[in-house]
């Protein structure tokens, strides 16, 4: 019995030892494809983030990160490089195609790759930092700020053995230089130049660039990356969407609707301009990154459900329902953060189809409750308490004329006198409403005797 359990011990050691030893099946057989266009912003982040943690979770032998990027903002460039630095997969930043640039921000994210690659007729640098609108920033602001991007560039470069001198100037000086020079440099700024991702991979499998630096990924020489397949991680349509909103120009629009549709609610209300007002603020602030992506997303779902409720107090003819359902759908795509290659780039983190049915409910529910609310106000099934009076006796408690007060129903009432003086303790009869106030002739007896009515007689 003890040889046997010592037998399935030495089984049990080898098979994991084994398993430890082969390759996990289908690791490093394909390289994903992230793109890094237009401005750098924190959709762009977010996209990024979720690309690399899907070629790692995926078993890819590589990231390759095709950039063609005026610049952005520093935070969200701040979140890129931190995600590469922490990839356990290689980064390669690769500035393509032919005419693309990486400028400001895109510069950082090109250098801190661990193989940074340049196409022909690209380009490289102007990292000085401005102010949102491109303004210079105050003197002593701009020192900090330089100085502490300067320290982040250089070191990049250094860890990479390309050229720090060219890294500070591109932030100190707005230097600038393209592909063919940066290769050429002493040390170069990348590591090598590829007009196609074929000729790359190919220089990568080298092992080395032109001055003999070794090509590393932590220290370990990168995996042959030639003729693996080559998969395309694309933003999702929501994020497509939200990016767009990135461009100042379209920023500042937004700004100008939500303010003057906010004014024109105020001044006009027509539950229209107020909604779209609301929608488009909420929408600039996302776009211009002064709202993070998942507030934004939460308040526009918010706003989408205060719409709905208040569809149920007045009526808008179906306007309010409309921005609820835009408000929801627009904050959906502010919470859809996943990419997947084998869905065509698209993975949400709630369903799609879980948000097609909430939101199909959500309009039939308003639209039950108003066409009920509009059939009330046509067709009135309760009336006026008071006109459950009229035909009923009371009495006079005083005397009755163009002012008085009558006793009927239980209840005291201001009254009126349809013609003659009523004296008090006299009975009365209800022949009509108006408002509050009982319309009253002479009758001939109460239903009720008012409190007091002897005494008072």
């Amino acid at each position: 019995m003890v040889r046997m359990r010592r037998a399935i011990a030495v089984v049990a050691l080898l098979l994991g030892i084994a398993s430890l030893a082969a390759p996990a099946q289908g690791a490093g057989d394909h390289v994903v494809r992230l793109e890094l266009n237009g401005v750098i912003d924190q959709i762009t982040a977010g996209y990024i983030q979720e690309g690399i943690a899907v070629a790692e979770e995926g078993g890819a032998a590589a990231v390759l990160l095709v950039i063609d990027t005026p610049g952005g903002e520093l935070t969200s460039t701040d979140e890129i490089t931190k995600a590469i630095l922490g990839s356990g997969v290689p980064v390669i930043t690769w500035v393509a195609p032919e005419g693309a640039q990486a400028a400001s921000a895109g510069t950082f994210v090109t250098m801190v790759g661990d193989v940074a690659a340049m196409a022909p007729s690209t380009t490289i640098g102007a990292a000085s930092v401005v102010g949102g609108g491109g303004e210079d920033l105050p003197e002593t602001i701009a020192d900090k700020v330089n100085n502490s991007n300067v320290a982040k560039l250089t070191g990049y470069a250094r860890d990479h053995n390309r050229n720090e001198q060219f890294a500070e100037d591109a932030i100190r000086e707005a230097a600038s230089v393209g592909a063919s020079d940066a290769v050429a440099m002493e040390p170069p700024v990348v590591d090598l130049m590829a007009a196609t991702d074929e000729e790359l991979f190919a220089a990568i499998d080298a092992g080395e660039r032109a001055d003999g630096h070794p090509l590393t990924f932590n220290g370990e020489p990168i995996p042959p990356l030639s003729g693996l397949e080559l998969r395309d991680v694309n933003m999702n349509p929501g994020q497509q969407f939200l990016h767009v909103l990135s461009d100042p120009n379209i920023a500042f629009i937004l700004f100008t609707i939500g303010f003057y549709g906010i004014v024109s609610e105020l001044f006009h209300p027509n539950f229209f301009s107020g909604p779209v007002g609301a929608i488009a603020l909420v929408l600039a602030f996302i776009g211009s990154n002064s709202l993070p992506l998942n507030i934004g997303g939460l308040l526009l779902i918010l706003l989408g459900i205060g719409l709905f409720i208040l569809e149920l107090n007045v009526t808008s003819f179906g306007l309010l329902t409309i921005g609820g359902v835009v408000c929801i759908v627009l904050g959906a795509f502010a919470l859809w953060t996943g990419v997947d290659p084998e869905q065509d780039a698209i993975r949400v983190q709630v369903s799609p189809w879980l948000l097609v049915a909430v939101i199909g409910l959500s309009l039939l529910y308003v639209f039950g409750v108003v066409r009920a609310l509009m059939a009330m106000r046509k067709h009135p099934t309760f009336a006026h308490p008071m006109t459950a009076l009229v035909g009923a006796g009371g009495v006079a408690q005083t005397l009755i004329g163009e002012t008085g007060i009558a006793y009927a129903g239980g209840e005291a009432w201001s009254a009126r006198s349809s013609g003659t003086q009523i004296p008090p303790g006299a009975p009365v009869r209800v022949v009509g409403v108006d408002g509050l106030e009982l319309i009253v002739e002479p009758g001939e007896e109460a239903d009720s005797p008012a409190p007091d009515a002897e005494a008072r007689s």
